[in-house]
């Protein structure tokens, strides 16, 4: 133990003294180096886990090629926990002279050791390490996989982003995917083009990541060459994927007025129904005021997909404003699925925030109940009314407490609303929560409801 003490204790001041400015290890004997690099491997090869662990935290910083020189010769023949906290130090002390010993610890049968490897390839190595990283991460799972992504995303170097773009179109669709997901994290610029290309592959992983990343590169000015892809994709489920794309990259637009302008312009000349569904679903998922004339055209649509896309779009939009639309197809529609639709987006849009004064809102529930064609909807309905905070809200839920279909959500409801009103309105919600106790069957609600009644003073 004293041997060792005195070892941590020798290396700590030989550190302290190497890092002086005009010293180093450059600028001491080479007697003294070599005593300093013999302590370092006399400590790594002991017994000691804690003082292996304090001599590599040391020799991160101690500079000289022949400090890293020492280190890579000794790596292999420690125990795989050791080799990792070693990789670690390596990693940091940024010479690249132990790259090609770091490089065959990738292939240790230990996966502690890869991982801690694949990490300092990332910080050790250049744009020849590309596709090793990429390969691997492709090929492995888990924190593995991990490290590798982590290690092609961290290397460094002015062509290491040219060198992973040229590496796309022979990669393989798996290492392919991998390169392209360091396109967006290491937010390469220039790489639209051949993410546009990648995202008609005939791999669908490939096509799925090149959306993905697109949403992170692709800026405003990419907008018609996406409107373009989306025109492009015949895949179903890919084009629910390039409609949130198209969508996402617009938000970039500054300006709102701006950002359904590349949609519009070309929306006039699509004869295809499916096409023109999904450029009017895209502009629901924008949610720009001048996109409203337009989806409302398409409600008198002939075609059911089109008279489809703008219920939908209309249903997801950000602001109440469409709710006199949506009560109209839902109350005129022959197409009992575009009244069930409409039905839904009247009674999310119902739940935004507006000026409507709340006696309107209640109306406007109470239609929708109304049109509500079975217990399902009814019971979407009660619980969008349970989000409206004012007296006749609770006298309508009370309404439905004795209903066998809709006793719950009626509960539920009553106890939402009641919560928000016990200080104003203390009386009505006592009655109203003493009939809830006084039929429900649910223990979470029961104790609820006497929360809030023993609120209320007497």
């Amino acid at each position: 133990m004293v041997q060792e003490s005195k070892i941590l204790i020798l290396l700590l001041l030989a550190a302290l003294i190497l890092a002086l400015p005009g010293v180093g290890i450059a600028g001491a004997d080479s007697a003294a180096n070599k005593d300093i690099i013999d302590m370092v491997i006399e400590a790594l090869r002991g017994n000691d886990p804690q003082l292996q662990s304090a001599v590599i935290a040391i020799v991160r910083d101690m500079p000289g090629p022949e400090v890293t020189k020492a280190l890579v010769q000794e790596l292999p023949k420690l125990p795989a926990a050791g080799q990792v906290q070693l990789l670690s130090a390596l990693g940091d002390r940024t010479d690249a002279t132990a790259l090609p010993v770091v490089l065959e610890a990738t292939k240790s049968q230990d996966e502690s050791v890869r991982v801690a490897a694949l990490r300092a390839v990332g910080q050790l190595g250049n744009a020849s390490n590309i596709s090793a990283l990429a390969e691997h991460a492709a090929a492995s799972r888990g924190a593995e996989q991990k490290a590798a992504r982590e290690g092609l995303y961290r290397l460094r170097g002015p062509d290491v982003d040219a060198a992973i773009l040229k590496g796309l179109a022979a990669a393989s669709a798996p290492v392919k995917a991998e390169l392209i997901g360091a396109i967006g994290e290491r937010n390469i610029a220039g790489a639209v083009e051949m993410l546009l290309q990648a995202g008609k592959d005939e791999n669908r992983r490939v096509r799925l990541e090149s959306y993905r990343v697109l949403r992170i590169v692709a800026r405003p000015e990419d907008m018609p060459a996406l409107v373009n892809l989306l025109l492009e994709t015949r895949n179903e489920a890919d084009r629910g994927e390039v409609e949130k794309l198209v969508a996402a990259v617009a938000h970039k637009i500054t300006d709102p007025q701006r950002q359904s302008a590349a949609v519009q312009a070309v929306l006039p000349n699509i004869k295809e129904s499916a096409d023109r569904a999904s450029l009017l679903r895209v502009l629901g998922r924008i949610g720009n005021g001048s996109s409203l004339p337009i989806l409302r055209a398409a409600l008198s649509s002939r075609e059911a997909e089109v008279q489809d896309a703008a219920i939908r779009a209309l249903s997801d939009w950000p602001t109440a404003e469409p709710v006199p639309d949506l009560i109209k197809v839902a109350q005129t529609s022959e197409s009992q699925v575009h009244k069930v639709l409409a039905l839904r987006g009247f009674v999310r849009l119902l739940g935004l925030e507006s000026d409507r004064p709340a006696e309107q809102t209640i109306d406007l529930y109470k239609k929708a109940m109304d049109l509500a064609g079975d217990v399902t909807e009814k019971r979407r309905v009660l619980a969008g009314l349970a989000g409206v905070k004012s007296p006749a809200a609770l006298s309508v839920v009370a309404g439905y407490l004795d209903d066998v279909a809709l006793h719950l959500e009626a509960e539920s409801a009553a106890v939402r609303i009641g919560q928000a009103l016990v200080a104003t309105q203390p009386q009505q919600v006592k009655d109203v929560l003493q009939k809830v106790l006084a039929g429900t069957k649910n223990d979470t609600i029961r104790t609820q409801a006497q929360e809030i009644i023993q609120q209320i003073k007497p």
